[in-house]
């Protein structure tokens, strides 16, 4: 059947009196968009051209065409604002992620048949994938363009033989080499900088056009803030110490046995080398490693400003995902964490699906047992199953001042499991991943039990 409101002789079907009474009520509403749909089908019913609509509503005709075939087809509660199937209740970092892996991939080398993307099969890749169960093709749009990605025809000829898209934008470079040079840098240059220390998350991001910084502070050169040293009732690390110091340094190895198990299972050797503990908090990514274990660990981090230097504790510093407590001029120059107490022990117990992985779930736990065989101190922190890293309070909460016995242990882990908040991705659902947090967390308590000295 044709669609009359589509040819502009035409004009809407006559309202029966109780759409018309219906229609005039609408039109005098408050709410966005629906009186403006009203007075549309009221013109058409009153033989006003579409042309005349679009100039009158100053609307396009497409615009215009649908709000009368809606009219058409529903009546007035076809005027009535639906919702859109597949829009995701939000665009969680993996999904940003994994767009920006996809789209910049051919599809030919992902198993799709195409010379280019389009946004249908990206589409029906992501739901083949299971990267997005249901989503539309404007929810998609708008995921992309959120990420700041687009889709490109796909080169061709032999210019496309080893050819890469993964070009990061144009910024200026500078290199300071002291904290006063740098945190003036960053305070004049405000929002538009972002400060490289490993480059292992801001380059990919750079190179993905997730990040397009037009200011780049390269803090490499600057000189003392790269060191592992006790200190006035604290390890003190620098912001510059690299993971591989981390995991090579015998301190760490026999006092701190959680950060020795966190430092181990990041990235591969080769992103060991380069990253930095200081660079892998300030990025607020909540599947980055170090961020629980440091909640677990009760630490604080030393920012150094323009004016001068905070003490940011742990548990205020990650504000939400990708963003930190950090302001526009700040370095992260030192992460302190308490010395352990006699009896004291912890364990990072990481779940990827791969080595070099983000955790598809990850739970630190770091405890100190006391004279009796209680709980003095417990802190457990869960990575990758919430917008930030979460501390599960309640599950803490449930062991202080209780001996750790296998009753214990289990409420503990269900609490930790309950305080978890996942998305379902590729990596599983909600209740396989809270189900992983209480397995993982189990598990963690038992091996910082073992370790401290409390083990059955």
């Amino acid at each position: 059947m044709t669609w009359v409101a589509d040819i502009p002789r035409r004009f809407v079907r006559e309202p029966t009196a109780a759409e018309y009474r219906e229609l005039r009520r609408l039109r005098g509403t408050q709410l966005p968009g629906l009186g403006v749909r009203a007075r549309i089908v009221l013109l058409s019913a009153e033989r006003v051209p579409i042309p005349e609509i679009m100039r009158r509503r100053r609307v396009s005709r497409p615009t215009v065409a649908g709000w009368l075939r809606r009219f058409e087809q529903s009546g007035v509660p076809g005027l009535l604002t639906r919702a859109r199937s597949g829009r995701p209740s939000r665009v969680t970092p993996d999904l940003l992620r994994h767009l920006a892996i996809v789209t910049s991939a051919r599809p030919r080398d992902l198993g799709v048949p195409r010379p280019a993307w389009s946004l249908a099969q990206l589409r029906e890749y992501l739901v083949k994938t299971g990267a997005a169960p249901a989503i539309s093709l404007e929810s998609l749009r708008v995921a992309l363009r959120r990420a700041g990605l687009s889709l490109k025809p796909a080169r061709t000829g032999l210019a496309q033989k080893g050819a890469t898209t993964m070009i990061p934008g144009a910024f200026e470079y500078h290199a300071p080499t002291s904290i006063g040079e740098a945190t003036k840098l960053l305070a004049t240059l405000g929002e538009d900088a972002k400060v490289l220390s490993g480059g292992q998350s801001l380059i990919p991001l750079m190179k993905l056009r997730l990040a397009s910084p037009r200011h780049v502070v390269d803090i490499n050169g600057i000189g003392g803030l790269a060191y592992i040293r006790e200190a006035d009732g604290f390890l003190r690390i620098g912001g510059l110490t690299r993971e591989v110091d981390l995991e090579e340094s015998e301190l760490i190895r026999t006092r701190y046995p959680l950060l020795f198990d966190t430092c181990r299972v990041i990235a591969d050797p080769l992103v060991r080398n380069m990253a930095t503990i200081g660079g892998n908090l300030a990025h607020g990514d909540p599947a980055n490693d170090h961020p629980a274990t440091m909640l677990a660990l009760g630490a604080e981090i030393v920012a150094k400003g323009v004016k001068a230097e905070r003490r940011i504790p742990i548990g205020s510093f990650f504000t939400g995902p990708f963003e930190t407590a950090l302001k526009p001029d700040e370095l992260l120059v030192e992460i302190r964490v308490p010395l352990p107490a006699a009896r004291s022990g912890g364990a990072y117990l990481k779940l990827e699906r791969k080595v070099g992985d983000f955790a598809t779930a990850a739970v630190a736990v770091q405890l100190t047992l006391g004279a009796n065989g209680t709980c003095e101190q417990v802190g457990i922190g869960l990575t990758n199953v919430g917008l930030t890293p979460i501390k599960a309070s309640r599950a803490e909460a449930a062991l202080k001042g209780k001996r750790p016995d296998e009753a214990t242990i289990k409420q503990a882990a269900q609490l930790a499991a309950d305080a978890s908040q996942p998305s379902a991705d590729l990596r599983g659902p909600v209740e396989y991943k809270k189900d992983l947090i209480r397995v993982l967390t189990a598990r963690a308590l038992r091996k910082a039990l073992e370790r401290a000295g409390g083990g059955r």
